[in-house]
């Protein structure tokens, strides 16, 4: 079965889901523009309440269908997953009207400005180094989900607001809404490790109780006879011995929601304040439009190999959404500036 005979079948599932259980409103399939000018398919219902609901994108799951996963199952654990998102979403559309309302949630994040050109031409935006601030509502946002809505320059219109004025007003939301977080390379790690064992936890414990069976790990998460407390312990240790071996200091900055965590770079004196007290200027990768890594500017490394670096994992790692910058950037605390 070919995509769209997927994204087809997973509309008519869904319908019947929707009927049965309940839901009100008309399934509704879409293609989105994302970032990097990405096209996805996705899933969602239109309300007769004009209430913001979640928008589920279907590319993986088609990759799981590939895989051999049964598209009845799929179509069942999307349903499920639109329905743990819908709670707490009670963002209506009239809110986005009101300007008083959406002042309090608009923030900026960052992207690339070449890959999204076309994009740029409808959406208020600052043109800096290689990147694009752009701004949006922040509705939810966590580690694991995200709730926006981009601002466009028709919504300048509606609210009778200029540019300078949402510029002033997320550059000050930001930085409370998602504040900065600088961390070990190695604490990322462990962090993310750990957090992996904890989903795939809780979700046995999860299956096992919707089936009645005993709490059990399955074979491919088996973490032997040890708790999750233990195991995050061993990996804690594991990772602590890693920094014995590091010969360069890596921190990842990002912000605690873990999201859209690139544009901390531009937090007002975050950069200076690091840099001051390892008394050292940095070398800046852009990771992901989620974070970037710190490292002290007399690390050995050349430039070369840290553009060589960027492409490898932009190319084979990251997914083209994710993608923020093709290069390095260098930031000298003496002038507290970004140069490429």
């Amino acid at each position: 079965m070919n995509y769209e005979n997927f994204v087809k079948k997973i509309h008519g599932e869904f319908e019947m889901l929707a009927e049965r259980k309940g839901l009100s409103g008309r399934v509704v399939i879409r293609d989105v523009v994302k970032n990097n000018n990405v096209h996805l398919k996705s899933i969602s219902v239109v309300n007769d309440e004009n209430q913001a609901t979640p928008t589920i994108y279907l590319e993986s799951y088609y990759e799981e269908f590939c895989q051999g996963k049964d598209i009845s199952m799929i179509a069942n654990e999307i349903f499920e997953m639109y329905a743990k998102n819908s709670y707490g979403l009670n963002f209506k559309m009239e809110d986005f009207l009101n300007y008083s309302y959406v002042k309090k949630k608009i923030a900026y994040k960052v992207i690339n400005y070449d890959m999204n050109r076309e994009m740029l031409k409808t959406v208020p935006h600052l043109h800096i180094l290689d990147l694009a601030i752009v701004f949006n509502i922040v509705i939810e946002e966590d580690m694991y989900n995200s709730a926006t809505a981009l601002i466009k320059k028709e919504h300048l219109d509606m609210w009778n607001v200029s540019k300078r004025e949402i510029e002033d007003v997320a550059l000050s939301n930001t930085p409370k809404l998602m504040p900065p977080v600088i961390i070990r390379m190695e604490d990322m790690l462990a962090e993310m490790i750990i957090n992996d064992i904890s989903m795939n936890w809780d979700n046995e414990e999860d299956e096992s109780a919707d089936t009645g069976q005993e709490n059990y790990i399955k074979e491919d998460c088996v973490y032997g006879e040890n708790s999750k407390e233990k195991m995050s312990e061993y990996v804690r240790e594991e990772i602590e011995k890693m920094k014995c071996d590091d010969k360069i200091d890596m921190y990842v900055l990002t912000n605690e929601k873990r999201i859209n965590g690139a544009g901390t770079i531009f937090y007002d004196g975050l950069l200076k304040k690091f840099a001051d007290k390892i008394e050292k200027d940095l070398i800046i990768i852009p990771s992901s439009i989620h974070e970037v890594i710190l490292i002290p500017s007399d690390n050995g490394i050349t430039d070369e190999e840290v553009n060589e670096m960027i492409d490898e994992v932009n190319e084979n790692e990251l997914e083209t959404v994710e993608i923020l910058s093709n290069h390095m950037y260098l930031y000298r605390r003496k002038e507290d500036r970004i140069y490429m």
